[in-house]
């Protein structure tokens, strides 16, 4: 089979445009025509059930829509579903969305003689248990469909593809994929596993999700070299840095931190704001370069400084964190959703995310030191965490890009008990890492946040940006950029409107209807600079 070099999604993570499920079959379709043919040229489509109000005959619509304009599903093209996670949502609806993935089989075999879809996406993926409760669910599905259908699918016809989203599977991403294979009874010739890069980025911090996901690349890598299974990661990542920074600008130092990918998503923030020809020129750099950048071999010793480095950057990413939780998730309440997904309340149907459990953080840190001072951490909240999406557009809202939270002391604590090679070993892991800090930069307005935020860590932001820009040398002067950007005028004039409508400053307009609609219209405005809402 091959294996698709570029994933278009459904995420909500682009300022431009809303996109409904009405709309996404036609978006599919143009997203995976040939470029020739005026499409953008991807792979393959990721259809979304996870948290999101996909209807459940939308993997068939996207299939026919294919067919009756020259694609064959699962030969040409491919379309991936990415399920609803069991556990977080419940069996019953995962059972449905498997449903979905299989009648499409049954119904586009018969027209193509292919089976459209050959593989599905299962998120939050902790333990080999939840994937092979999985697999067995949709054994189970693809037997009822025999029974009821001439057709005939073996019963391994549809396989998994893990979503790790936490920087713990990840570290150990090689007993999971190991344990996993063990556990089948038909070993695969290969598997693709996914990386979640945003949801590691929310519960540790950008740099300790960086390197985790470096590393369970290389140790995906080795496995391979002693296993018969071929192993292809998929990079799920964004446009911003906090996601991941892929685009079209910056996709080089992104193929040289992340080598070793084999198929990476593009998300809706690179193809509205960043633009179809980019998208297209994106694209066509990545089927023809992906395959030249291997995988990186780390040595035992080189893996336990990864591991101190996830530490400490962990460290002072929660500490700061935890105090700005609850401002982050009500100023997430207003960023625009552009996507239709699950209802946020408790009743009904809902969708969460648990923040990180700190005593199984605990089992991949090495030094005794760094353990204590991280399970004294009291991560207790009153708030639901926003998703990463949400949460990074909420903090550049405020001038306040989480790629430095706590990020300017890590580097610090690593320079003094390393010295310079630690930092220079750092770069080396992570080629990306002054990129991405400065292309926040630009974004960084820590006077915006007062009141906001308490002014102790206030003053912790303003260290962690000066750390880090005299750690990794950046030449970017924050003050002028501040003084001369249109893009901070908007956050100024949207700061007053924010802070009404958070209860913490009088009425500037007649109505509240009337800030809100100005405020989401600003928000709009400042993705699209940045290129891309969260």
């Amino acid at each position: 089979m091959k294996i698709p070099k570029t994933m278009m999604t459904q995420h909500p993570d682009n300022a431009a445009e809303y996109i409904s499920i009405q709309q996404e079959p036609e978006e599919a379709l143009f997203s995976l025509l040939p470029q020739d043919l005026g499409g953008l040229g991807i792979d393959e489509v990721m259809i979304d059930f996870e948290g999101k109000l996909t209807p459940y005959h939308q993997p068939l619509q996207v299939a026919n829509e294919l067919f009756h304009n020259g694609l064959i599903p699962g030969k040409d093209v491919f379309i991936t579903p990415r399920l609803s996670s069991a556990d977080k949502e419940t069996v019953f609806r995962q059972i449905m969305c498997i449903m979905a993935a299989v009648e499409t089989n049954f119904s586009m075999f018969e027209k193509t003689q292919y089976q459209a879809i050959k593989e599905v996406i299962v998120p939050m993926c902790e333990s080999s248990k939840d994937l092979i409760d999985t697999l067995s669910r949709i054994q189970s599905v693809i037997e009822l469909g025999n029974k009821n259908f001439s057709i005939k699918f073996d019963e391994d016809s549809i396989n998994i593809i893990p979503l790790f989203e936490d920087v713990v599977s990840l570290v150990n991403i090689d007993n999971l994929l190991e344990e996993f294979i063990d556990g089948l009874k038909n070993k695969p010739k290969y598997i693709r596993f996914m990386i979640g890069r945003s949801d590691s980025a929310l519960s540790y911090g950008m740099v300790s999700s960086v390197l985790a996901v470096i590393l369970s690349i290389s140790k995906a890598k080795k496995l391979e070299k002693i296993h018969p299974t071929k192993i292809y990661p998929i990079m799920g990542c964004g446009s911003l840095p906090f996601r991941g920074q892929l685009t079209f600008e910056n996709i080089e130092n992104f193929l040289k931190t992340y080598s070793g990918i084999k198929t990476v998503t593009i998300q809706s923030a690179l193809r509205y704001d960043h633009g179809f020809e980019k998208t297209r020129s994106l694209v066509k750099y990545i089927e023809q370069n992906i395959d030249k950048y291997k995988a990186k071999e780390f040595s035992n010793e080189e893996i336990s400084i990864i591991k101190d480095f996830i530490s400490i950057f962990t460290k002072y990413y929660l500490k700061s964190f935890l105090k700005i939780a609850e401002t982050a998730a009500n100023i997430s309440i207003f960023i625009p959703k552009n996507r239709d997904r699950l209802a946020a309340s408790k009743k009904g149907l809902s969708y969460h995310r648990e923040f990180v459990d700190l005593n199984k953080f605990a089992t991949i840190i090495e030094n005794e030191k760094t353990k204590e001072e991280i399970l004294e951490i009291d991560t207790t909240l009153n708030v639901n965490i926003p998703r990463a999406i949400s949460f990074t557009a909420a903090m550049y809202t405020i001038g306040m890009p989480p790629e430095f939270l706590g990020t300017g002391r890590a580097l610090r604590e690593i320079k003094n008990k390393y010295g310079d090679f630690g930092i220079e070993k750092l770069i080396e892991i992570y080629p990306q890492i002054k990129n991405d800090m400065e292309f926040a930069l630009k974004y960084a307005n820590p006077n915006i946040t007062k009141r906001f935020i308490a002014e102790e860590v206030r003053k912790e932001y303003e260290i962690d940006i000066a750390l880090t820009r005299e750690i990794l040398n950046l030449d970017f002067d924050v003050e002028a950029n501040i003084e001369n950007s249109f893009y901070h005028t908007l956050l100024k004039t949207a700061r007053p409107i924010l802070l009404h409508l958070l209860g913490k400053e009088s009425q500037i307009l007649d109505n509240n209807c009337q800030e809100y609609n100005i405020l989401k219209e600003l928000i709009i405005k400042l993705g699209s600079i940045r290129g891309g809402l969260g």
